[in-house]
């Protein structure tokens, strides 16, 4: 059984997180679904939804638990308030509050020897048609795809870094335009064998 959306996690609706979390939810298991459905992956890429999106859902549960608190009437709770008025006065942290509320901070592969792996990319083609996406310009990567181009959408770039987008607009795979390791199995991944 997978959940997702407000199946998945009830919270306050407070800031309209939720709205941006059920569709994130949607839309990571859909691609997914999508692939073991039609026999080009195996099940084990539904287990990635839930280690992607629960903690996710567990960080909305929390920011929202403290959006309510923070609504509290009382003196400890209104000097709260004016303290983290203040915070959000320094850029950084009201970056970091903006991020956190609209769900851009979320990275689903820390570790990434590649800084954009795992992170929801920022610009994208519009016509996305469902596939994952290859931004590329070099022949040696483009090589790479081959087997791929029934499902992958190759658009031929000068982008440096190329990169590999998911069907919910993370990116698989980013290296500097020419170098391809770790390409063919971010493929697999997000199209199959």
């Amino acid at each position: 059984m997978l959940l997702a959306g407000d199946a998945a996690h009830v919270h306050s609706p407070i800031g309209g997180q939720g709205l941006n979390l059920g569709l994130q939810d949607a839309m990571n298991l859909g691609w997914k679904l999508g692939l073991v459905v039609r026999g080009a992956a195996p099940e084990s890429l539904l287990d990635t939804y839930t280690a992607e999106r629960h903690p996710v859902g567990e960080r909305v549960l929390r920011d929202t638990r403290a959006q309510v608190a923070l609504m509290r009437p009382g003196p400890q709770v209104a000097a709260l308030r004016e303290v983290l008025a203040e915070t959000l006065e320094i850029p950084a942290a009201k970056r970091h509050f903006i991020a956190m509320g609209n769900g851009t901070d979320i990275d689903y592969a820390p570790d990434s020897a590649h800084p954009l792996v795992g992170r929801f990319a920022p610009l994208q083609p519009v016509e996305r048609e469902g596939r994952p996406l290859l931004m590329a310009g070099s022949e040696k990567i483009r090589d790479v795809v081959t087997g791929h181009t029934d499902r992958v959408r190759v658009v031929e770039t000068a982008a440096d870094p190329a990169f590999l987008l998911r069907p919910d607009g993370y990116v698989a795979w980013a290296a500097s335009d020419g170098e391809v390791a770790g390409l063919a199995e971010a493929l697999t991944l997000v199209a199959g064998p």
